[in-house]
């Protein structure tokens, strides 16, 4: 790609470049329309929720032909896009038909909106790309042009393409600035930064954006993050500072590196005469250590908190006429070539601030705070007054232990800690920079004398920003309330641009974690971005013998062939949710890799241990404890799990047209769920293992079981489920999820409520009866309380309940199927699915033996439902038959259910149920 600029000329002191900039040479690329048509102009529907690569407005993509998607809004039942045209522009006044200097796709019939291929010319960094799409409906009438939308691009994916130098100051949290002159304000100004460890930008004493915790967490050893912001207002003629304030986080040792934080920063600023000027980092610029010194090991146990020294602020550090001449000067700072990608996801950011419920006052000038819920984030509490050098400790726990005697309690912390040294005037305030906790409680002691309120006390609650996909509520209270703790639990645990475990103690993302609540994270929140960013992570992770580690970021720690299997589950269901053939295309290739290792260590056709010998989980957490030491019941569920992501792996296959590959995979699979029957059931009493509820559903869900056995197996799961255990789950992370998953496939989701519906131990119930507000670790509250090991559970409330599901055949909801699951014990459930094309509503309630339904297909998608009617006759839609209604069209009876397919569109049903 043609340089942006001409970089001639390089100040000795400043590390500025000036030049003019290059033209761009471009060719029109246009598309003949494809068909000729009385295009009329019509207000009844419209384009809107424009995105690049499933983001509003990127700046800063690494796509050099990225892909475009758009909603169609109409309220007419059937409405259908048949064609689009795109326009393309470095500017919106030339977003014209015949002006789009980028592009004009013409008139193209189609009925996507999504993932359109970008077929324009070649983009330039630098360069702001405008686009905005009309559409035409099924009767051929066009709408009006969308508002417009925009992104950029970022091209700087080796050292040898920046200009920038990596610089650094040494300690754990510095400031770094650096000054420059402009003769007048920018037309156009953009900053990249790659970092090592945690940044904040400064431009002229005022912070840029408010991003959090940037960069996101990946594997750093392989691949660093570049975040790009439009910085154009914060420029100014004249005296301009730049400034990063530095943290260390992932940069200490825990993502594959182990260095200070480093950046390198490259400003480049366009005038109105298209004069251009560049500033780097390099030698010149100034450092300091900060106010903010971390605390802690970062590692596992030891995340710790920060030391704030209050006499060392200086709030003008970042401001323009600030006199920086006693600092030092920067030191470069050596890092591996490593590839520099774009995150391509939402930012971390502060979606709520929190007050204390309660603040309590204990002995010795200690106190309690209660925040009310569990979050993840950052902290600010302001003192009263105290004398110089008075330090104050403040720990931050999920949970706490009273003391007998009525004194200081023992909180849950797994050494969330921070400090705060006063500087004996003015207001002093303590505020965590760039460590965070995961809590509920803070004990604050050694405060000095005075009131402490709830007024005092700020939490600002952070998430990767994902939006909020789905909505649920139904009769029963209990499970509204564990709708509600799984949706706020996923929020405390994606800081970061990843999904971990736990925040407090790990900070990890295990693959066994991430695959348990895989399918409730694509029901709860859009995170089509999220698993195409945190697969690529796995990815850069992969060994080369094919093995994966069991966390992203690799780690020593433990889990078994489900915790890797992660990869695979995810890129299918991904695209079964999403529609994107891309991710299975990138990721497939290591699936492969790891299933070609996996069939390596197989001994007649049985699983062997391969990748971490230490390690070999099945399931994990159950009630009884941690199975680490259940190795015969272990070896049941990995037996019949490979089988079964065998399976998941010819689908990838199957969709990549890999007809050889696909076969491959089911023969293997053939053979081990043979060979885990001949070698593992037992006659006798009809069981696999031990007989647990997992070592009946693995066999089960995975095909183990022949077909003349299955019905004999089943009712022995039944069995022990109802009367051995009361009802109650015996489960873990791992069985916990493959059972939902299971019983939810063959319709039993009579079973699903049985267990999720209970209030005692082990459930999820019990954990709201105890005062959580976000899931545990263990069912029975031992370590984290806020953790990832049993929101499995989550995706039945949309999938089961309201039935929303999307069609493999059809994926990313283009065609979605509704089958919800009329419990008898519930007279009504209201759940939705914000997909691709729009908000997919299911609603249903009970009146005596009539069921009524009504439900919302977006526009340019379509559905097919299952119907609580035994015959076509026993239901009206709109006050009509099924016959006479428009865009209803009866398919089948299939077991009591009446089958009919549905056009977008608004629709109530009345069903009749035969006794």
């Amino acid at each position: 790609m043609r340089p942006l600029h001409d970089c001639s000329r390089k100040s000795s002191r400043t590390g500025i470049f000036t030049g003019v900039a290059v033209a761009l040479t471009l060719s029109l690329v246009m598309t003949v329309p494809a068909r000729a048509v009385d295009f009329a102009d019509s207000g009844g529907f419209s384009v809107s929720d424009l995105r690049c690569e499933d983001l509003v407005d990127p700046i800063g993509i690494d796509i050099l032909k990225p892909r475009l998607s758009w909603r169609m809004q109409s309220s007419a039942n059937g409405a259908a896009q048949s064609a689009y045209q795109v326009l393309v522009a470095t500017s919106p006044g030339l977003l014209k038909p015949g002006s789009a200097d980028l592009w004009d796709s013409g008139i193209v019939t189609a009925s996507r909106s999504q993932h359109i291929l970008y077929a324009g010319k070649s983009l330039s960094r630098g360069i702001p790309h405008y686009w905005m799409v009309r559409i035409w409906n099924e009767m051929g009438e066009a709408s009006s042009w969308s508002t417009p939308a925009v992104w950029t691009l970022f091209d700087m994916p080796f050292n040898k393409d920046w200009q920038a130098e990596w610089i650094t100051e040494g300690s754990s949290s510095p400031w770094l600035r650096q000054s420059l002159e402009l003769t007048g304000p920018p037309a156009r100004a953009y900053i990249y930064v790659n970092a090592l460890g945690y940044f904040q930008l400064f431009i002229n004493g005022e912070r840029v954006g408010n991003d959090e915790f940037a960069p996101h967490v990946g594997q750093f050893d392989k691949r660093t993050f570049c975040i790009t912001y439009d910085v154009t207002k914060y420029l100014k003629k004249g005296k301009n500072a730049i400034g990063f304030w530095l943290g260390s986080g992932w940069s200490r040792g825990g993502a594959g590196v182990k260095t200070a934080p480093a950046v390198r920063a490259q400003l480049e600023i366009a005038d109105a005469q298209g004069e251009m000027t560049t500033l780097v980092t390099d030698a010149s610029w100034r450092v300091k250590a900060s106010s903010m010194a971390y605390l802690g090991e970062w590692k596992w146990g030891k995340y710790g908190g920060e030391v704030h020294t209050g006499s060392q602020d200086q709030p003008d550090w970042a401001d323009a006429d600030f006199d920086d001449s006693e600092w030092a000067m920067a030191k470069p700072d050596e890092l591996v070539d490593t590839i520099v990608s774009a995150e391509m996801l939402q930012r971390s950011r502060v979606i709520e601030t929190i007050t204390p419920v309660k603040v309590t006052s204990l002995s010795g000038g200690a106190w309690l705070v209660d925040m009310g819920k569990a979050m993840t984030g950052t902290f600010e509490i302001t003192f009263p007054k105290a004398e110089k050098g008075h330090n104050v400790s403040m720990v931050f726990g999920d949970s706490y232990t009273p003391s007998d005697n009525g004194g200081t309690p023992e909180l849950n912390s797994f050494g969330q800690a921070s400090e705060y040294i006063f500087r004996g005037s003015g207001t002093e305030t303590f505020k965590n920079r760039f460590n965070y906790a995961s809590c509920r409680y803070i004990l604050i002691t050694n405060a000095p004398e005075g009131e402490l309120t709830p007024g005092d006390i700020k939490g600002y609650f952070i998430t990767t920003q994902l939006p909020k996909a789905s909505t649920f509520s139904c009769s029963d209270e209990t499970l509204n309330e564990i709708y509600k703790m799984m949706e706020h639990t996923l929020r405390c645990l994606m800081l970061g641009g990843y999904q971990v475990d736990c925040h407090s103690r790990e900070r990890y993302g295990y693959g066994g974690d991430g695959h348990s609540s895989l399918d409730t994270t694509l029901c709860f929140l859009g995170a089509d971005a999220f698993y195409r960013k945190w697969t690529r992570d796995w990815l850069d992770g992969q060994k080369s013998d094919g093995g994966f580690t069991y966390t992203s970021p690799a780690s020593g720690h433990g889990g078994g062939p489900f915790w890797c299997g992660f990869i695979t589950a995810a890129t299918l269901k991904h695209y079964h949710h999403y529609g994107d053939l891309s991710l299975v295309k990138r990721n497939y290739p290591a699936i492969r890799k790891w299933f070609e290792l996996a069939q390596s260590k197989t001994v007649n056709d049985l699983q062997q241990k391969f990748t971490d010998q230490r390690w070999y989980l099945g399931d994990w957490a159950s009630p009884k404890g941690d199975d680490r030491s259940g190795e015969k019941d272990a070896d049941v569920f990995i037996q019949a799990y490979m089988g079964y992501a065998l399976e998941q792996a010819a689908e990838l296959a199957d969709v990549l047209g890999k007809a050889d590959d696909a076969k491959t995979f089911r023969g293997w699979a053939e053979a081990r769920r043979k060979a885990t029957h001949r070698n593992r059931f037992d006659k006798e009493s009809t069981t696999y293992g031990t007989g647990t509820q997992m070592t009946y559903i693995l066999p089960l869900a995975g095909g183990v079981v022949p077909e003349e056995l299955r019905d004999e197996v089943f009712a022995g799961f039944e069995k022990t489920l109802k009367e051995q255990d009361k009802g109650h789950l015996s489960t873990g992370l791992s069985g916990t999820y493959m059972m939902v998953q299971y019983l939810q496939q063959i319709g039993r989701d009579d079973l699903i409520y049985l267990f999720a519906s209970k209030k005692t131990f082990p459930s999820w119930g019990h954990m709201i009866e105890q005062g959580a507000t976000a899931t545990w670790e263990h069912w029975n509250g031992r370590a984290s309380r806020i953790h990832n090991c049993y929101n499995s559970i989550g995706s039945w409330f949309i999938q089961g309940l309201a039935g929303i599901r999307p069609d493999p055949e059809k994926p990313g909801f283009k065609h979605v199927i509704i089958k919800p699951a009329f419990i008898n014990e519930l007279s009504y459930v209201n759940g939705s699915h914000d997909s691709a094309y729009g908000t997919i509503q299911s609603d249903w309630k009970r009146d005596g033996d009539v069921i009524h339904m009504t439900l919302k297909i977006p526009a340019n998608s379509t559905a097919t439902v299952y119907l609580p009617a035994k015959a076509a006759a026993d239901v009206t839609v709109n006050g009509s038959s099924i016959q006479q209604a428009e865009q209803v069209n009866f398919r089948r009876v299939e077991k009591d259910r009446t089958v009919v397919d549905l056009g977008a569109g608004q629709y109530k049903f009345v069903c009749g149920q035969r006794r």
